[in-house]
C-alpha cells in the first residue's frame, strides 16, 4: 500500500467520523426542537454536550488531515431550538446560560468560515458549556424531586 493510498484511506475514515458526528449533532438538536417541557431537559442538554464533543474530535481530525469546514453563510443569525433560547423559561443558573449563549454565538460565527480547527474549538467550548449546564439542571431536578418526596411523605 502506498503512502497516498494510506492517506486516502485515512481521509475517508475521517470523513465518515465527520458525517457521523454531524448526524449525532443533528439528532441532538432535533431532540430540543421537538421537546415538551419535561424532566428530560437535563438529558437533552447532556446529549447536546456529547454530540458537540464528538463534533470537536471529528473536526480536529479533519483539520489534522488538511480538510476544511464548508462555510454556512448567514449562520451568525441562527438561533438554537426554542427551549434553549433566552427568555423562554430555561431552567438552570443564569451564569451558565450566559456562557452557553456565548458559546452558541461563537459556534455560529465559526461555522461561517472554513477553518476546521476554529470550528472544532467552538464545538469543544459548546460541549463544555452544555455539559456544565446539564449537570446543574440535573442537580436542580434531583433536589426538587427530593423536596417533593419529603412533602408527599
Amino acid at each position: 500500500m502506498s503512502f497516498r493510498d494510506d492517506l486516502d484511506r485515512q481521509r475517508a475514515q475521517i470523513m465518515r467520523a465527520v458525517r457521523q458526528a454531524g448526524n449525532d449533532w443533528a439528532e441532538a438538536m432535533r431532540a430540543h426542537k421537538l421537546a415538551p417541557p419535561d424532566a428530560g431537559f437535563a438529558g437533552r442538554l447532556r446529549a447536546l454536550a456529547e454530540a458537540a464533543g464528538r463534533e470537536q474530535v471529528a473536526w480536529e481530525h479533519a483539520h489534522a488531515a488538511g480538510l476544511m469546514w464548508r462555510p454556512i453563510p448567514g449562520a451568525e443569525q441562527a438561533e438554537p431550538p426554542y427551549e434553549l433560547r433566552p427568555g423562554t423559561g430555561r431552567r438552570g443558573p443564569d451564569d451558565l446560560w450566559t456562557r452557553f449563549d456565548q458559546t452558541v454565538a461563537a459556534l455560529n460565527r465559526a461555522i461561517t468560515g472554513s477553518d476546521a480547527a476554529t470550528v472544532a474549538d467552538a464545538f469543544g467550548d459548546l460541549s463544555e458549556a452544555a455539559g456544565t449546564l446539564a449537570d446543574a439542571v440535573a442537580a436542580d431536578d434531583q433536589a426538587a424531586a427530593r423536596a417533593a418526596s419529603r412533602t408527599a411523605a
